[in-house]
């Protein structure tokens, strides 16, 4: 009798692809066009760009998926031309003019570094009752957008010709450049986003598939011998005298991420 060899499943792709989206598809639909060309289930993104917006996107494939919570914080960097002196229904160039406003100083645009309370853009990917603002807005449905608080780090005159403007933004997670158009007075002509924390859409390769541990690169890291690998792949803590989330890695591999804090490190996200 001859044996049979079972075949067994590969083992599914798991990582951080780094993205430059373009203008039109939604940020969803990118992920999807990656869980296709990577051949895997599972695939999410960590911080959605709008339609209109290009630039980095951070797509997150198998278990990477559950890495999201880490990234999705990160500060975003942001390239934008702002047509002043008139605002519009959407905050961008696709709405309906609404207002004719004068045009600011450089020193007006300039003070805007710091924190702000704004109003989420109706144009914006934010979900209102389960769909993102920018189709119930395309319907005619009347919104009532949230308020957020932002902090813009950093921002760079790039060109001022009004009613042109260019920036260049250093901006906190969850701060959309659309409402920022809107307090000048103006709308968004484009809209770019070239950084997310370590991350640079130079670096952009649809093709490339990161590490699970390249994708928290940013975090602190401990080291695990065997047995301490053991015990957190079991969900129980180990000793350690660090503050916050850790990259907890064995050989190379990201095994987990914990958070340290009182004499110990617990595991948080088991990956291996």
């Amino acid at each position: 009798m001859v044996g049979t060899r079972l075949q067994l499943p590969a083992r599914s792709q798991a990582g951080l692809v780094l993205v430059d989206k373009e203008a039109g598809p939604s940020s969803f639909a990118v992920v999807q066009r990656m869980r296709r060309l990577h051949d895997v289930r599972k695939a999410g993104h960590a911080g959605t760009l709008d339609p209109l917006a290009t630039g980095l996107l951070l797509v997150l494939l198998g278990r990477a998926t559950r890495l999201s919570r880490y990234l999705v914080g990160l500060d975003k960097r942001y390239e934008t031309e702002i047509r002043l002196g008139e605002r519009t229904s959407t905050g961008d160039s696709e709405g309906e003019v609404v207002e004719r406003t004068d045009f600011p100083a450089p020193e007006d645009v300039s003070s805007l570094v710091g924190q702000h309370e704004l109003r989420v853009p109706a144009a914006s990917a934010v979900k209102i009752g389960g769909e993102r603002a920018y189709v119930l807005h395309r319907r005619g449905v009347a919104l009532e957008m949230p308020v957020r608080r932002s902090w813009i780090y950093e921002l760079r005159l790039v060109r001022f010709a009004p009613p042109q403007l260019e920036l260049d933004l250093r901006v906190s997670s969850g701060t959309y450049i659309r409402a920022i158009a809107d307090a000048l007075g103006g709308h968004c002509v484009s809209l770019r986003r070239t950084g997310v924390g370590p991350f640079d859409v130079e670096d952009t390769d649809e093709k490339r598939v990161l590490a699970p541990l390249e994708a928290v690169k940013f975090l602190a890291r401990r080291e695990l011998d065997a047995d301490e690998a053991r015990l957190i792949r079991t969900g129980q803590p180990i000793e350690d005298d660090g503050e916050g989330p850790v990259a907890l890695v064995q050989g190379g591999e990201l095994v987990a991420v914990g958070r340290a804090g009182e004499g110990a490190v617990r595991p948080e996200t088991v990956l291996a």
